[in-house]
């Protein structure tokens, strides 16, 4: 079996990329907790009517995000549940990502050995 090119090298290395799963973490984990804060301070900002509910469906995260509610305060208290939300759904991402290329380059080298291609 021939080795491959530096060519063919370097296109299964830019093919075959691992992410960096703490870089993935933090950026998922920093767009979820500013994203969160956002929405939140758009609510808040926004004209309503004395006596009329604001944001009742974005309220109800604060059944699954101790602290959270739809105020400033609420914002605030927020931003490190949504960072753990984030991070925790950037680490599955890029573990399952660098999972699914090492499968793929694994059964790419098995059938270049077996096949001679």
């Amino acid at each position: 079996m021939k080795d491959p090119s530096p060519r063919n090298r370097a296109v299964l290395s830019a093919v075959f990329a691992k992410m960096d799963v703490l870089a993935m973490s933090v950026a998922c984990g920093s767009l979820c907790a500013v994203g969160l804060f956002g929405v939140t301070a758009v609510l808040l900002l926004q004209d309503v009517a004395p006596g009329q509910p604001i944001g009742p469906r974005l309220g109800a995260l604060g059944d699954y995000l101790p602290g959270y509610s739809v105020s400033w305060a609420g914002a605030i208290a927020g931003l490190p549940n949504g960072f753990v939300l984030g991070a925790l759904l950037g680490f599955l991402i890029a573990v399952l990502w660098n999972l699914t290329h090492f499968v793929a380059l694994a059964s790419l080298a098995i059938r270049t050995a077996v096949f001679g291609d």
